[in-house]
């Protein structure tokens, strides 16, 4: 089941300048790293989180890169397993690891061409 949303993750080509353009309107900026290979901060517009991304986790090098823009909502579940039944994974499960604690993650399809990352908590991190 799902129990709640983490964030609304963002592919943009300078992690560096998106992040300052919204520390600029007000915005708190958190977690800027490399990680997994990848740029990311973490941006807090009141309620809600955006992680903004270099690249998407599951986006490969044999691939065509995915352009700037929206790539996914990042979804908590209580059991990653149960919650990929039926669904067609494109990346994962595996586990991840970063300021918000330890979690297993999976991406999934869905209509429209959207995308899904479901997470399951594995530790008692931060889950925003």
């Amino acid at each position: 089941m799902i129990t709640g949303m983490a964030n609304l993750a963002f592919k943009v080509d300078d992690v560096d300048a998106a992040a300052e353009w919204y520390r600029e309107h007000g915005f708190e900026v958190r977690d800027r790293m490399h990680w997994n290979g990848l740029e990311r901060a973490d941006v807090f517009l009141g309620p809600l989180q955006f992680t903004l991304f270099s690249n998407a986790i599951y986006e490969t090098a044999d691939g065509p890169p995915l352009p700037e823009g929206f790539l996914h909502p990042a979804l908590f579940c209580d059991d990653l397993d149960q919650q990929l039944r039926g669904h067609d994974v494109i990346f994962g499960p595996t586990i991840v690891e970063g300021p918000f604690g330890r979690r297993r993650i999976a991406f999934v399809n869905a209509p429209g061409g959207i995308r899904l990352e479901f997470m399951q908590q594995l530790n008692d991190g931060a889950t925003d």
